[in-house]
C-alpha cells in the first residue's frame, strides 16, 4: 500500500503553482568553504543522514482523480561536483542546477553540488518548497555537521505534525478570519492582476544598510513592511498595496521537525487619507488586526470571491543572522546568498531583510520585464521610506 498523507494549504498552493507552469518552487541554500576542505564522500553521507532524518525530504506532491496529496518516495542523496574557473562560473553553474531542479516535476526534494574553484568551494543545496519552509531551513543547517542515525520516532512525529497542520487549518479557514478577510479585501477595490511568469536568472541586488534607532524598543518587522507599501507607491501608480510573508503557524510540540507548516500571510494598504495625523499608527493598527486573523490559510483567502487572485505586489523574507560560519561535514563555511535567482510566481518582486549586528541589510530581487519600475528606483524608494520611518521613532525615555 503506498503511504499518503494530505497536504498543507501551503503544500497545496506549491503544488497547484507548479501543476501550472511546469516549475517547482525552491529553497537554495549556498555555503563556501577554502578550496579542497570539503570531501565529497563526507559531505554525501551528511546529506544522507539528513535525508533519513527528515521524512518530509522524502515525499512528492501528487495529484490523481482531482485528489492531492504527499506519497511517500524515497530516493538517494545524489552530490553532483563541478568545476569552475572564477566566481562568473560558479554563478553560472548554480543557475543551470537550480533551472534543471525547477524544471523537474517529479525529481527528488533534494539536490546537492560541490563546486570547485580556484578561489574556494562552494556547496549549494536545492530543496523543493513544497516540503520545506523557512523554519525547516535552519534545521536542517544545523544537521549539516556531521551523520548522525535517524531516530525511530521520525516518520511518526511527521505525520502527526502533518495531521496536526491540516486540522489547525480547516479551523481555521471556518472560523470569523473568513469574515474578517472577505471584508477587509472588498474594501480595498480592484486588486493587480498575475502578471507573466519570467524564466529568467535575475541578479540579487544589494543594498547599503539601515541603522536601526538607538534604544528601539518593540518589532521592528512592521516598520520594514510599512516601507515596501510606501515605496512601491511611489515608483507605481497609487493603487492597494499588498505584501505577503511568511508567518509562524507551527505547532510548539513540532519544532523540531522538517516540513512545510507556514502560513502565507497578505499585508493590505491603500493610499488612505493624505491628512491623516497618524499614517504610521494606521497601518500598526490595521496590520495588527491582520496577525489577528493571520492563521486563515492564503489558499482560503485566495478563494474568498474579491478580486484579489494571489497575485501579491512582493513578497517578503526577514530573518535574523545566524552564526557567522555553519558547520558543513565537520568543515566551517560561511553562508552566500547566490548571485542569480528567480523571483517566486506570486509577484516580480522579493525583498530580503536581515538584521545583524544593529542593521537592517536589505536585498532585492526585481524582475524587471514584469513590472512598471526598476530594480534602482524601487532600491532608493524603500531605502528612503525605511529610513525616514526611523527618523519618526520617539526617543526612548531615560
Amino acid at each position: 500500500m503506498i503511504d499518503r498523507l494530505p497536504l498543507s494549504s501551503a503544500q497545496l498552493a506549491f503544488g497547484l503553482d507548479a501543476q501550472r507552469s511546469g516549475r517547482r518552487g525552491t529553497v537554495t541554500m549556498m555555503f563556501r568553504t577554502p578550496s579542497a576542505r570539503l570531501v565529497t564522500e563526507d559531505v554525501r553521507q551528511v546529506l544522507e543522514s539528513v535525508l533519513l532524518s527528515n521524512p518530509a525530504l522524502s515525499h512528492r506532491i501528487r495529484f490523481s482523480r482531482g485528489t492531492a496529496y504527499q506519497e511517500w518516495n524515497p530516493s538517494e542523496c545524489h552530490v553532483t561536483e563541478l568545476r569552475a574557473l572564477d566566481e562568473e562560473a560558479v554563478a553560472e553553474s548554480v543557475e543551470r542546477v537550480v533551472e534543471e531542479f525547477e524544471a523537474s516535476l517529479d525529481g527528488a526534494s533534494m539536490t546537492a553540488c560541490l563546486i570547485r574553484s580556484p578561489t574556494g568551494d562552494h556547496l549549494l543545496l536545492v530543496l523543493d518548497h513544497a516540503l520545506v519552509d523557512e523554519h525547516s531551513v535552519r534545521l536542517i543547517k544545523r544537521q549539516l555537521g556531521a551523520p548522525s542515525a535517524p531516530d525511530e520516532h521520525r516518520m511518526e512525529r511527521y505525520r502527526n505534525a502533518v495531521f496536526d497542520r491540516v486540522k489547525s487549518e480547516t479551523e481555521a479557514a471556518d472560523g470569523p478570519g473568513t469574515k474578517f478577510w472577505t471584508e477587509r479585501l472588498e474594501s480595498a477595490g480592484e486588486f493587480q492582476r498575475p502578471s507573466a511568469r519570467t524564466t529568467r536568472a535575475i541578479p540579487v541586488e544589494t543594498l547599503p544598510s539601515v541603522a536601526v534607532p538607538h534604544g528601539f524598543r518593540g518589532s521592528l518587522f512592521p516598520y520594514v513592511l510599512h516601507s515596501i507599501h510606501h515605496a512601491l507607491r511611489d515608483v507605481a501608480e497609487p493603487a492597494p498595496t499588498t505584501v505577503g510573508y511568511p508567518w509562524g503557524g507551527r505547532n510548539a510540540a513540532y519544532t523540531d521537525v522538517v516540513g512545510c507548516f507556514m502560513n502565507t500571510v497578505v499585508s493590505l494598504d491603500t493610499p488612505g487619507c493624505p491628512r491623516s495625523p497618524d499614517p504610521t499608527g494606521d497601518f500598526l493598527r490595521n496590520w495588527y488586526r491582520e496577525l489577528d486573523h493571520a492563521d486563515v490559510p492564503f489558499t482560503a483567502v485566495t478563494a474568498l470571491g474579491s478580486t484579489f487572485s494571489g497575485a501579491v505586489s512582493a513578497m517578503l523574507s526577514y530573518t535574523h543572522a545566524g552564526p557567522p560560519t555553519v558547520d558543513v561535514a565537520g568543515v566551517p563555511a560561511v553562508e552566500v546568498t547566490p548571485s542569480r535567482s528567480e523571483p517566486p510566481s506570486m509577484c516580480g518582486l522579493l525583498a530580503g531583510v536581515t538584521l545583524h549586528d544593529g542593521e537592517l541589510r536589505l536585498r532585492l530581487l526585481l524582475d524587471e520585464e514584469n513590472t512598471t519600475y526598476g530594480v534602482r528606483a524601487f532600491g532608493t524608494r524603500w531605502r528612503d521610506r525605511l529610513t525616514s520611518a526611523f527618523s519618526h521613532v520617539p526617543e526612548p525615555k531615560p
